[in-house]
């Protein structure tokens, strides 16, 4: 159904890490889609029902062509068999070609967690014995976003130029009134930008060794 899918711990961590990358890939044709794992409600004054209605305003701006809410507990979720199991006939449905999750090394629990359940998910999601109304599905790669590389010592492994999509990022970012993360977004950008030697940049980590068919895809056009 997807070519591209987040999946998320928090209503803005999408636009926050990856929304340029996520931009860029609908310019290319790509579809894409989010799964947001909780509910919100711990992060700022929002209550759950506004941040999912910013998250819709920030699917909206990002162009997303699928967006589920799993509404666990903000500021608690935990790696077990019911949040993997809760992902996966969504995971079946959405049926990506490549995922992007929060990196298992990040500073937030909850983003740890993420990484965890979504590659649980992932695997289980492959097993034509595990029963859902979806049938089995397989992906090509896991790849991960941080919500702070200033913080993760890893330095990501992919940096994409989104110096064209900035603005439009920005614009996705503010759709999270309650959190006020435009200028933090900019920054994070910036600094990834700094590595990259470009303007503004974001970056992904690689869970696995990453195969291309193509000597083509080692160049940057």
């Amino acid at each position: 159904m997807v070519d591209l899918l987040a999946v998320c711990a928090h209503p803005d961590d999408l636009e926050v890490c990856a929304g340029g990358i996520f931009l860029k890939a609908k310019q290319e044709g790509l579809k894409t889609g989010q799964i947001i794992l909780t509910d919100g409600a711990a992060s700022g004054r929002a209550h759950a029902q506004a941040r999912r209605e910013e998250a819709a305003e920030g699917g909206k701006r990002l162009g997303l062509d699928y967006l589920v809410h799993l509404d666990f507990p903000d500021a608690a979720l935990e790696f077990n068999q019911q949040a993997v199991q809760a992902l996966i006939p969504h995971l079946r449905k959405a049926a990506p070609r490549l995922i992007v999750t929060l990196h298992p090394a990040d500073y937030h629990p909850d983003h740890v967690a993420a990484a965890k359940i979504t590659e649980a998910a992932a695997f289980s999601a492959g097993l034509p014995k595990y029963a859902t109304d979806e049938s089995e599905w397989h992906y090509d790669a896991i790849l991960y976003m941080s919500a702070d590389p200033r913080t993760n010592p890893l330095r990501p492994q992919l940096l994409f130029d989104i110096s064209d999509v900035i603005d439009e990022k920005l614009h996705a970012c503010a759709a999270h009134v309650s959190q006020k993360v435009t200028d933090f977004a900019k920054d994070y950008s910036r600094t990834l930008g700094q590595m990259a030697g470009v303007s503004y940049a974001e970056g992904l980590y690689l869970g696995q060794v990453l195969v291309l068919d193509k000597v083509s895809g080692l160049l940057r056009i």
